[in-house]
């Protein structure tokens, strides 16, 4: 993992610093969902982010959680500007950034959405091409969607270069991953690339048959292979993290999510890495 996270460091600092890099290359695109609320979608977003800045990327993440907006939230930053300032053509995206732990930049959400923020399709691609213009301060954009159905931010699917679903071993919450996976292609919002996290394990050998399911189930009736990405046993530091109003998972040395959570990251990194070599 050492020499992994040294290599990935590397190979992101040579890519930051070519000059023959396109001014408008835009960042990596990954959206996080998951098929019902309380999965752990926006703790993850954020520790995984935490990650890829140690890892040597440039992360901005984006709440566009349309049912629980709480990532400014757990990272404890001031409530000024948000998301729909940007859906709104109030302000750009550039102004309501705000510098989040471990200098991930992040773009707040909406905890109580109003009649005067849209959320249409043309909105939501207002934001997408501000996403898109940040190549110049960004390797990468996490967009944690949540629970929201792909329809409402269909968009932001559209947008992505890798959806990755955020699942539990509980039986609802797998077949709402099915379901919100299967309405998401039903809308040609789907990219190339899916992959999956079991979250909140709590027996050996959970993630494998969850991911198991899932994947036969779409390849047999969608056509579709899930990829997958890690998954991450139950923590109860995470509730912990959660009810002080902090993300600070990856700061406790004693936790047993964290070293999950920066393999996963890593392994988004190593993606985004060879995309952007093959790409220069």
């Amino acid at each position: 993992m050492v020499d992994q996270a040294a290599e990935l460091r590397n190979l992101m600092s040579q890519s930051s610093r070519r000059p023959d890099v396109p001014p408008g290359l835009r960042p990596a695109i990954v959206l996080l969902a998951g098929g019902k609320g309380g999965v752990g979608v926006t703790t993850l977003a954020v520790n995984m982010a935490m990650s890829l800045v140690d890892l040597g990327l440039r992360v901005v993440l984006v709440d566009a959680d349309l049912y629980r907006a709480d990532v400014a939230t757990v990272c404890q930053l001031p409530e000024r500007g948000h998301v729909g300032d940007i859906l709104a053509a109030r302000r750009d995206i550039h102004e309501v950034l705000e510098r989040g732990p471990r200098g991930i930049l992040v773009v707040p959400g909406i905890w109580s959405p109003d009649r005067d923020i849209p959320f249409s399709q043309h909105a939501q691609h207002r934001l997408v091409r501000q996403i898109q213009s940040l190549g110049r301060h960004a390797d990468m954009v996490l967009i944690d969607v949540g629970s929201a159905a792909a329809e409402a931010v269909q968009r932001f699917w559209l947008a992505a270069d890798e959806i990755v679903l955020v699942t539990t071993p509980d039986a609802v919450s797998v077949m709402d991953c099915y379901a919100t996976l299967k309405s998401a292609l039903a809308g040609g919002a789907v990219p190339d690339t899916v992959r999956l996290i079991v979250n909140k394990l709590q027996e050996a050998g959970q993630a494998e048959d969850v991911h198991q399911r899932i994947d036969q189930s779409a390849r047999r009736f969608l056509q579709r292979t899930l990829g997958f990405l890690g998954s991450v046993v139950q923590d109860p530091q995470v509730a912990q993290a959660t009810g002080l109003s902090g993300p600070l998972l990856l700061g406790r040395a004693d936790g047993v999510a964290g070293p999950s959570i920066q393999a996963m990251a890593a392994a988004l990194a190593a993606s985004h890495v060879h995309a952007a070599r093959a790409a220069a």
